[in-house]
C-alpha cells in the first residue's frame, strides 16, 4: 500500500482556500519528490476550485484504493459527496455518503444522517437536509425547515405533528387550509374551543362526536 505522508492531512485541516492548499502541496512535493500521491491531492484540490465535487470524490476513492482507505480519507469522501449531493441527487450520492459513515467509519445511523444534514443545512441544500434531519429521528428539526426556509406548511405540519408539537403542527395546517387536521392537532394540544372552530370550518364537527349544542357549550367556555 502506499503510504500518505502525514504533512497531507495537516494541510487538509488548515482552513484556507483551495488554492492555498494546492500551493502547499506543491512545495510538499518539491521538498519530496519521492511522495508522488501528493499529485492525486492536488488534482482534487484543482477539481474543488472549479467546483467538480463528484470529480474530487472520484479522486479520494481511487486514493483510497491506493492507501488502504484511512478513515480521514473516507470521511473526507462521505463529506464531498455530502457536499456536492445537490449536483447530481439522482446518483445517489447522500445514499453513498451514508454508507461510508455506517460501514466505514462504524457511525450510527442516525448519526450518520445528522451528519449528512449538516453538510447540507451549510450548502443551504433545505430539502435534502429536512429529509436527512428527518431519517436522523429528528422531525423537529424537519418541520422547521420545511416552514422556515421552504415555505412548505403541509409538509411542515406533518413532521411537527411526528414530533408532537401540537400546537406548532395544528398552526401550520391551518396555515395550509387543512382544518380538519388542524383541529386534531388543537385538541392534542388541549385547545378544543380552537379545534371546534377548525372542525366547523372543514365540516367535520359529526366526524369528530361534536353537536350543535356541544359545539356551542364549547365556544361559550
Amino acid at each position: 500500500m502506499t503510504r500518505i505522508p502525514a504533512e497531507v492531512q495537516d494541510i487538509l485541516k488548515r482552513k484556507m482556500y483551495h488554492e492555498q492548499k494546492i500551493f502547499h502541496f506543491k512545495k510538499l512535493l518539491e521538498d519530496n519528490p519521492q511522495h508522488s500521491i501528493v499529485m492525486d491531492f492536488i488534482a482534487a484540490e484543482e477539481l474543488l476550485v472549479r467546483k467538480k465535487g463528484f470529480k474530487a470524490a472520484k479522486v479520494y476513492e481511487q486514493i483510497a484504493l491506493k492507501t488502504g482507505e484511512p478513515q480521514w480519507l473516507m470521511d473526507r469522501l462521505a463529506r464531498t459527496l455530502a457536499k456536492y449531493a445537490y449536483q447530481d441527487i439522482g446518483s445517489g450520492p447522500i445514499e453513498k455518503a451514508h454508507m461510508i459513515f455506517t460501514q466505514k467509519l462504524d457511525m450510527e445511523p442516525e448519526k450518520a444522517w445528522k451528519r449528512i444534514a449538516d453538510i447540507l443545512k451549510r450548502m443551504k441544500g433545505w430539502g435534502y437536509a429536512a429529509q436527512c434531519y428527518a431519517n436522523a429521528d429528528m422531525p423537529g428539526t424537519a418541520a422547521r425547515m420545511f416552514e422556515k426556509q421552504l415555505r412548505q406548511a403541509d409538509k411542515a405540519a406533518w413532521y411537527y405533528e411526528q414530533a408532537e408539537e401540537w400546537l406548532a403542527a395544528a398552526r401550520m395546517y391551518k396555515k395550509a387550509k387543512l382544518h380538519d387536521k388542524a383541529g386534531e392537532c388543537y385538541a392534542r394540544a388541549g385547545m378544543l374551543k380552537l379545534a371546534v372552530k377548525q372542525w366547523k370550518k372543514a365540516g367535520t364537527l359529526e366526524k369528530h362526536n361534536i353537536g350543535e349544542q356541544v359545539m356551542e357549550q364549547i365556544l361559550r367556555k
